[in-house]
Order: C-alpha cells, then sequence, then structure tokens
C-alpha cells in the first residue's frame, strides 16, 4: 500500500516538477564523481604540559600545553595540477579550551634568494653644427664649418627587495577556541605529504583528555571543465587527545579509537543493508529527493554520533542492524568517558561509581545486549 501511494505521489510530482526531478537525478550522477584528494591525520595525539608563567593562561585556573597533529595528503593522478590550496582546520569540543599560539605562521617565500641589485643608467648627448660657403666671382671663395658636442651618463643603483608570494596563512577561529592553516604550493615546496602542524592550548587544571575536531578541505579546478575553483575534497575526523603520562587518559583515548573505527567498520560492511532498509525501493529514493518520503534510518545519524556532543538517542536508529546498535552504544559510552576526563559534565559521567569495585574504573562494552562489565549484568 505504500509503495503505491508513493508510485501515485511521484507521478504527480514528475508531471508538475519534471525539471526538479532531472536535476535531482543529474546531482545523484554528480554526487558519485571520484574525489581528487586524500586526507589522513592522527588518530590520538599526546599532550605535553609546559612551564611556562601563568601570564600566557587564559584563566587563573588554567594551564599550558602543546599538541602535534601529522596532517597528510595524497593527490590522485593529474590532481597536484588542479589544487590550489589545503586547508586544516582544528577545534577542541570544551569551550575554555584557547589557542595561544600555532606554528608555523603565516609565511611568503621568493623564488630569489636575497635582494635584487637594481641599476638604472640614464644618457644625455647633444650635437650642434654650423657650416658656412661664401665667395665672389672672380675673386674666389670660402668655406667653414663649426661642431659641438656634449654627452652626460647618468646612474643609479640600489637593492630591492623580492616579490614574496604566500605559502602558508594561519589564524584563530571562533573567539580562539579554533585555528586554520592555509597551505599553498610554490617552486620550493609541495602540498602533498606529511606536514607537521603544531597548536598551544590553554587548559583548565582539571583537562586530562579531549576530543579534537579536524577538518581538512582542498580547494581547486572544478572538474570536468577545470575552469572555476571550488572546494574539490574534503574530510573530517576526530583527535583523541590525552594528557602525557597519564595511564588512564591514554588508555581511554585508545579505547575511543578502538571503538570508532569498530562503528565505522560495522557500518562499511552493513552499508547495502542500512541502505535497503532506509530505501527500500528506489520510488522511496526519489521520493526522499523531492521531499515526499522521510528515510526510516535519518541520513546524517553517523555525522551526529561522531561530531555532536553527548550521546544521540534517535527513534529511528533502531531500524539500524543489531551489530551496528551494538557499536554505536559502546562508541557513545568511550565518548562520554573522553567528554568526562576533559571537565565537560556528561550524563555518563554523573553516574555514581563505587570506589570499592574495580571495575566501575573500567570502560562498559556491550555485547548483543549485554553488559560487557561488572557481575550484575543486567540484560
Amino acid at each position: 500500500m505504500l509503495v503505491l501511494l508513493t508510485c501515485y505521489m511521484l507521478l504527480h510530482a514528475i508531471r508538475g516538477n519534471s525539471k526538479m526531478l532531472a536535476l535531482c537525478i543529474a546531482g545523484g550522477f554528480c554526487n558519485a564523481a571520484v574525489g581528487q584528494v586524500a586526507f589522513d591525520v592522527n588518530a590520538s595525539a599526546p599532550v605535553r604540559s609546559l612551564n611556562a608563567p601563568n601570564a600566557f593562561a587564559r584563566t587563573p585556573n588554567s594551564r599550558l600545553v602543546s599538541v602535534e597533529l601529522d596532517v597528510s595528503t595524497l593527490f590522485h593522478p593529474g590532481a597536484e595540477q588542479n589544487v590550489k590550496e589545503v586547508m586544516v582546520q582544528a577545534a577542541c569540543r570544551r569551550d575554555d579550551v584557547v589557542v595561544v599560539d600555532y606554528s608555523p605562521r603565516t609565511e611568503l617565500q621568493s623564488d630569489i634568494d636575497g635582494p635584487m641589485q637594481i641599476v638604472q643608467e640614464k644618457d644625455q648627448s647633444r650635437d650642434a653644427s654650423l657650416q658656412g660657403f661664401g665667395g665672389y666671382p672672380g675673386i674666389g671663395s670660402i668655406a667653414g664649418a663649426w661642431n659641438q658636442s656634449e654627452y652626460q651618463t647618468h646612474s643609479v643603483q640600489f637593492l630591492q627587495k623580492p616579490t614574496r608570494e604566500l605559502t602558508v596563512a594561519a589564524g584563530t577561529t571562533n573567539r580562539q577556541r579554533g585555528v586554520y592553516f592555509k597551505l599553498r604550493p610554490n617552486s620550493q615546496s609541495t602540498l602533498e605529504g606529511s606536514r607537521k602542524l603544531g597548536i598551544l592550548l590553554s587548559v583548565p587544571e582539571n583537562w586530562r583528555a579531549d576530543l579534537m575536531d579536524v577538518t581538512i578541505q582542498a580547494v581547486g579546478l572544478e572538474p570536468p571543465n577545470f575552469r572555476r575553483e571550488a572546494v574539490v575534497a574534503r574530510e573530517s575526523f576526530v583527535v583523541a587527545l590525552y594528557q602525557e603520562n597519564d595511564t588512564v587518559a591514554s588508555a581511554a583515548a585508545a579505547e575511543y579509537v578502538r571503538q570508532q573505527a569498530n562503528l565505522v567498520r560495522l557500518v562499511k560492511l552493513y552499508s547495502k543493508t542500512i541502505e535497503h532498509r532506509s530505501f527500500p525501493t528506489p520510488f522511496h529514493k526519489l521520493g526522499a529527493k523531492l521531499d515526499l518520503y522521510e528515510p526510516e534510518i535519518p541520513g546524517n545519524w553517523l555525522d551526529s554520533i561522531v561530531y555532536k556532543p553527548g550521546s544521540l538517542h534517535h527513534t529511528r536508529l533502531s531500524a539500524l542492524p543489531v551489530d551496528v546498535r551494538v557499536a554505536i552504544m559502546n562508541f557513545q559510552d568511550q565518548k562520554g568517558r573522553m567528554e568526562s576526563l576533559s571537565g565537560l559534565s556528561t550524563k555518563s559521567a554523573s553516574k555514581p561509581q563505587s570506589g570499592n569495585n574495580p571495575a566501575s574504573n573500567q570502560p562498559q562494552t556491550y555485547t548483543l545486549g549485554y553488559r560487557g562489565t561488572g557481575s550484575n549484568s543486567n540484560r
């Protein structure tokens, strides 16, 4: 019955909005284009405390830490010539974590090593000539000439700085809660490969771990005509930060990375099942493009779980496969644990923990509806 109703609504939509349907179908093919650039960044990073004066801290109860990101860029064959710029943006999720400094800062480079010597010469010359001829018939004749020449040379020499091009532009965003790096190629450098980016943060005293959102995008000539500049590639990552020499924070960051990788792996494994449950027939896909059908599973559910703070509880997530739902519970528990180590108040952090129970300090895991830790496991 639902399929018949959907077909009926689509027929009316096709008659009245044939142009809109054509654009939707064309957009689906455009989205299938292969990306030109691939990015990567370290999944976790240790944070080192700095013995710096308190004047650099933003609040009285804060301290300075440094973190290093290892960003990698891989160009597909033929894409290096079309990419003009790569931008990296990073920001922690806690509001009172402030960017104090960053490296590299804005840089200008030139192909000329050292100053240029400019020589300007100006020549001036002036010639004058006078000739005369005279005579009287029968007596004789006389002739004479007079020449005068003047030549001057004027030379000026000075040093001039060569023109430099922008290769790195860096600064803060969102009232110093984030930082960005714009990288551009020149004759002496390239955008492909790995690059270290350093960030100096001001964090609260009780800060032990945090999640940093990193977005990397490439700007270049857009295919297939390669005439207009646009964003040709974009990827988002989450980097788990942890205090150096803190075994609890280090273990929590490693477990977060493992749970996130497991969630992504299961989503890829059940991708066809998830797509079929969201759109049972091709008519449901067309209906969703025309806003006539709402998918059974929200389209941005994975981004909301990974990139939004706190836990996501949505009734439509029950349509996901059981293994994916179990992975979501494990991942959200570990994300809440990381947020509690950063000082954010989360629901999982507000639960009372017994100091006599050693299992209360370990991350809880789920397996097909069962609690993984604790003697009193509830089904």
